[in-house]
């Protein structure tokens, strides 16, 4: 008697069928337990050392040890991811409260966490202008700009009312812009800067007199716009 096979073929369907219900869900990871936390990281670390448009989604997928699809489950395109990255780093960013109430304390302390985050996290501004602020997406763009808006109304809330209230936004948008750029450039030109400044300074002590330096010098330039609310005078 001859002994009976087992039957392959009807299991063949089976496993195709269930090929099939795998690959509409969700990817498996290649390495253990990856979410979309994890990715957001990878990008972010990889952004640590790399020019924005450097990093894709492979790049990313690898980074992270998983599989491209696994990215493309979680993040519609690459836009979305990068722009998660953003909101990623300001939700990690504890800024420093004001040491006062006064317009010119709050201007003082917010040049102080510019000036700090700019060294710690010094790929957030090409991140948002090579990026995000020229997404594709106008959901990304959007968000761009309720962030930025929300920084510049910050500081039009501190300048006194001169003239409308077009020209005084106007005022705290270049504001908001020489703030960022001198403190971008500080944090991207230190192999510039450092060379040239006094050998007694370190590091740390060219950073602190650049900060007071700041801080004096865009107090002293927009003191008579502060609110009269301001004693300093």
């Amino acid at each position: 008697m001859k002994k009976k096979l087992p039957n392959t073929t009807a299991r063949k369907p089976a496993k195709a069928a269930a090929r099939t219900r795998r690959s509409r869900g969700r990817p498996s990871a290649s390495k253990g337990l990856v979410g979309r936390h994890s990715i957001i990281v990878a990008a972010r670390q990889l952004l640590e050392k790399m020019s924005p448009h450097q990093v894709t989604m492979a790049l990313i997928a690898r980074k992270a040890g998983v599989d491209p699809a696994l990215v493309r489950y979680y993040f519609d395109d690459r836009e979305v991811l990068l722009f998660a990255v953003v909101e990623n780093i300001l939700a990690d960013w504890a800024p420093r409260p004001p040491s006062g109430t006064a317009p010119s304390d709050q201007l003082t302390n917010h040049v102080a966490n510019m000036l700090e985050f700019s060294s710690r996290v010094r790929s957030m501004q090409r991140l948002m202008v090579e990026e995000c602020a020229v997404a594709k997406s106008p959901a990304v763009r959007a968000r761009v700009r309720e962030l930025n808006a929300y920084a510049v109304d910050h500081f039009a809330k501190m300048l006194r009312p001169v003239g409308d209230a077009t020209a005084r936004f106007s005022e705290a948008l270049f504001l908001h812009v020489a703030v960022i750029g001198m403190c971008e450039f500080f944090a991207a030109a230190q192999a510039m800067i450092l060379p040239l400044a006094p050998k007694t300074l370190n590091a740390t002590q060219v950073a602190e007199q650049y900060q007071t330096f700041m801080q004096s010098l865009v107090l002293d330039g927009i003191r008579k716009h502060l609110r009269p609310t301001d004693g300093r005078h």
